[in-house]
């Protein structure tokens, strides 16, 4: 895989003045997807900038953002407004992001695997745990603030956000069950502040974390692990909710997750199961679930033939079952 870098030592223009660069990738696909009721052809590529420095004092910084990212003409989706992309700077004392960044339970912890040539999207991503701060689709929150602390196996995180609109989507469909208008000026939880913090203890062949986050009256526990041993992985994820409402009467109780993976020289195989539990006041609880399996082959030089299947449950009575699937080649140049 190449990378075309430019602007590189351009900028040193002075003794004692460190390099910058501003490197461009990016990553494109072509397949087929099965959405549920239709097959459809399914493509795209982007670019995306990566600026990277360090200062005289030897702190390191930079930020990145993708091209589709820069300017969606919405004022409140930009890189340019922290919406999207990320800034950073890291030292001894740890690092600080800012932007569209995860959660600090989410950056302990993390999602399920993904799976198939749209890495699960094709099924709105059922893999993505729901964490109330910072989540990747929490669009209208402001800027994230992330930091990370490492010494010796135990890293700590800590973030927050200071407008933050949470979303909570139902692992049957991927909607948002909670809606911001999308203004930050009056979305009735635009103002609220929401934090989370987390610790994560790495052993090299396995860790533990545990995370905590609070939105207004909303609350998490997050626990999350992982082991790998020879060509084996399998990854958990358990979060406990309070008080985080979808709708009159129903309650987000809970979500627990498991993965696993195992590779075998260009290919590897993973598969997932997720099971959300939301209470109904007066009715039985509902217990939406969703399972996958797909696999990857790598053809080298950033070439990914893979192919996944995805079975979501929504457990509502009348509804039924939606199997999707896809196949086709991820690149990244």
């Amino acid at each position: 895989m190449k990378k075309v870098l430019f602007a590189t030592t351009a900028l040193v223009m002075t003794a004692g003045v460190a390099a910058a660069e501003v490197a461009i990738s990016g990553d494109g696909r072509m397949g087929v997807i099965y959405d549920g009721d239709d097959v459809q052809f399914a493509s795209r590529a982007r670019v995306k900038f990566t600026l990277t420095g360090e200062s005289d004092a030897g702190l390191s910084f930079g930020g990145e953002f993708r091209v589709d990212q820069e300017d969606w003409n919405n004022e409140y989706r930009s890189a340019a407004r922290g919406e999207r992309g990320a800034v950073w700077i890291s030292g001894t004392y740890g690092k600080l992001s800012m932007g569209d960044v995860v959660s600090a339970s989410e950056a302990a912890i993390g999602d399920l695997y993904e799976i198939g040539y749209t890495d699960g999207a094709v099924a709105g991503d059922p893999e993505e745990i729901s964490y109330l701060v910072g989540d990747g689709a929490n669009r209208n929150q402001g800027p994230t603030i992330l930091y990370e602390y490492t010494v010796n196996q135990i890293s700590f995180y800590a973030s927050a956000t200071d407008g933050v609109d949470t979303s909570v989507y139902d692992v049957t469909t991927g909607a948002n069950l909670y809606t911001p208008t999308g203004n930050p000026d009056t979305d009735a939880l635009s103002d609220h502040v929401a934090y989370s913090l987390a610790a994560k203890y790495d052993a090299g062949n396995w860790w533990a974390a545990l995370g905590y986050a609070k939105h207004d009256d909303m609350s998490e526990i997050s626990l999350g692990g992982e082991a790998k041993f020879n060509n084996f992985s399998v990854k958990g994820v358990f979060v406990k909710y309070d008080d985080v409402f979808v709708g009159t009467g129903a309650e987000f109780d809970s979500t627990i997750g498991l993965s696993a993976a195992y590779q075998a020289d260009a290919l590897t195989v993973k598969g997932f199961f997720r099971q959300d539990k939301v209470d109904v006041y007066g009715a039985s609880d509902i217990k939406p679930r969703a399972i996958g399996i797909g696999a990857d082959y790598d053809l080298g030089g950033g070439a990914v033939l893979a192919g996944g299947i995805i079975n979501v449950d929504s457990d509502v009575a009348g509804v039924d079952d939606d199997t999707y699937a896809d196949v086709g080649v991820k690149f990244k140049f």
